[in-house]
């Protein structure tokens, strides 16, 4: 309440958890949005505390929502994405994770019937503005996928690839440079440097993957997006690419969607939880998976979800 008597702006991440619903709650009121999120066993989720917004985060979100066609995917996510700090999305299959990810390098364009709405702020410009190249922002913003997806071509020109469209390079000795220093920071010279004719599809899966952030970080991004980057790897070849994750966000911002826990907890400094096309929790990554907030992402953290 302000000081004037009248009702003040309700923040959107609480608003669905105000007070325990009552008998007579209709349709549109806050109790009938608590009991929207009702469980089986009746219990109501605790409300949800906000953190404090990122100190000049390089991705500022604002009720970002993802409609394809009639159905809304993603409901008024606001986040902020910081720098040099690894986010980690997490939360059951359909959840909106991966809507959301592809909203921050405008993928969701390519889809038929996709629309955003929303704000979404890369270094506090818009990138839905009309005037923005959708190419020259997805250089700046990095993609690394859930199955390695090597271009068929050597080991040296995947990794070239980018800096020569984007005509980073003047010369050969410069674009050399640049493939070696990319392939030293993906963890993977000392493993192809005596083989940077051969084709990149001859890679295990986890140099493949790595090949890709090689790839990835060769033109320069400030901001690399993973999508379950771990799924099809050994724990072998995952261990390397999350101590790859560790060693990059020095130099980057990384958003990772992840089904594991484990793994969210061991590479993140923030966790954001999302249920049902909604964030429900975002926070300091040991906050959440030792105090949450909500009962939903205690139950889903804990194994009790569903």
């Amino acid at each position: 309440m302000s000081e004037s008597g009248t009702p003040g702006p309700r923040d959107p991440q609480t608003a669905a958890a105000a007070t325990p619903a009552g008998p007579g709650a209709s349709p549109g009121s806050a109790d009938a949005a608590v009991l929207r999120h009702l469980k089986p066993s009746g219990r109501v989720p605790a409300p949800a505390v906000p953190e404090p917004a990122v100190v000049d985060p390089v991705f500022s979100c604002r009720n970002v929502s993802v409609f394809y066609g009639a159905k809304e995917a993603l409901k008024g996510v606001t986040l902020d994405v910081g720098r040099r700090q690894v986010l980690a999305m997490i939360g059951p299959s359909g959840c909106g994770k991966s809507t959301f990810l592809r909203c921050l390098n405008r993928m969701n364009d390519t889809i038929a019937g996709a629309r955003v709405s929303g704000t979404i702020l890369l270094d506090g410009q818009d990138i839905q503005d009309p005037s923005q190249d959708a190419a020259q922002l997805r250089a700046r913003i990095g993609m690394v996928f859930q199955k390695p997806n090597p271009f068929p071509k050597s080991i040296y020109d995947n990794v070239a690839y980018g800096p020569r469209i984007h005509g980073m390079s003047r010369s050969r000795s410069q674009l050399d440079d640049i493939v070696c220093t990319s392939l030293q920071r993906a963890g993977l010279w000392d493993e192809v440097k005596d083989r940077l004719t051969t084709p990149g599809t001859g890679l295990s899966g986890g140099q493949q993957q790595r090949l890709c952030i090689a790839r990835t970080i060769a033109v320069q991004p400030e901001v690399i997006l993973m999508d379950e980057p771990c799924s099809a790897l050994d724990p072998v070849a995952t261990a390397r690419i999350e101590d790859l994750i560790d060693e990059l966000r020095e130099s980057y911002a990384i958003v990772i969607v992840t089904h594991s826990m484990q793994q969210a907890a061991r590479v993140s400094q923030r966790t954001a939880y999302f249920h049902l096309g909604e964030l429900i929790e975002v926070g300091e990554t040991d906050r959440v998976f030792t105090n949450p907030r909500h009962r939903l992402t205690e139950d889903y953290i804990t194994g009790r979800f569903g």
